[in-house]
């Protein structure tokens, strides 16, 4: 299928077809992004919500609620979390969050590509797909986080530059099925030339979700003089996991699939294709 942005037409119109909005002048739009990924998300918000609270919400509460409530015990002793009892539950329990967070980020992918695609997306063919990527996803995310860490260590631009150029690995690997490195090589060929039209978009999705903060600070603020809010702490840290995680996944999703558009003229009927 060839995408509307090579057809003939005026420069700069939009068309809508599948979900999708394409702009022939082929230029990523940020507003487009941003509205498919609420969209997206507002179609599917059980499915969405629930992959999110199980795979993201449940190990950040896990995490906070133990370590709160092992520290409390004693708030004298500040060495408290280095004891054995308290430290290798938490570390067993981050463990399980990273092999959770990988598999959703795998399983949020295919759910939005699949909705932008015009399909409805399945909670446990999309679980499954992250399952099966899980181990692969691992090694990306340590990947990712080496190059970046030391980018960030040289004078913090050149990690933004690197964070940039393989924002969207994750979902090339995903949609794709190519290799661990292939999948970064690509991630660098699409975002070349939109790279900062991607940092804008990720800075004003960054400042929604702080603004959506605000309000928890003021619940977590009010728990704390409260006096015993351990619990209600954990599960609004696990609300706010969960939340940010759902919307940064579907987000580089949504970034895939515009640059897939833009670059290469490929509708997501198209991608679908592929992945099948």
């Amino acid at each position: 299928m060839q995408s509307a942005r090579a057809q003939g037409g005026g420069v700069g119109k939009r068309e809508e077809g599948q979900g999708m909005a394409y702009t022939e002048d082929g230029r990523y739009e940020i507003s487009t992004v941003l509205s498919r990924t609420f969209d997206t998300i507002g179609a599917n918000f059980l499915l969405f919500a629930g992959l999110s609270l199980v795979l993201s919400g449940l190990p950040a509460f896990a995490i906070d609620w133990w370590q709160a409530s092992q520290i409390a015990v004693d708030t004298t002793d500040s060495m408290a979390v280095l004891r054995p009892a308290v430290f290798v539950p938490i570390v067993i329990v981050w463990l399980v969050s990273i092999v959770s967070s990988t598999v959703l980020q795998a399983a949020l992918t295919r759910a939005t590509v699949q909705h932008l695609s015009g399909e409805t997306p399945n909670f446990a063919r999309c679980l499954k797909v992250g399952l099966a990527l899980f181990l692969p996803m691992i090694a990306i995310s340590f990947l990712l986080a080496i190059g970046v860490g030391v980018g960030f260590l040289l004078l913090v631009v050149p990690g933004i530059i690197l964070w940039l150029m393989w924002s969207v690995t994750v979902p090339v690997y995903v949609q794709e099925q190519v290799g661990i490195f292939e999948a970064f090589g690509r991630s660098r060929e699409l975002t070349s030339g939109s790279r900062w039209r991607i940092f804008l978009t990720m800075l004003v999705l960054v400042f929604a979700l702080w603004l959506l903060a605000i309000p928890v600070g003021m619940l977590t603020a009010a728990a704390r003089s409260a006096g015993s809010a351990t619990m209600l702490l954990s599960v609004l840290g696990a609300i706010v996991s969960a939340l940010s995680s759902m919307v940064m996944v579907s987000i580089q999703a949504c970034i895939y699939v515009e640059l897939r558009d833009v670059k290469e003229g490929v509708a997501p009927g198209d991608l679908e294709a592929i992945f099948a």
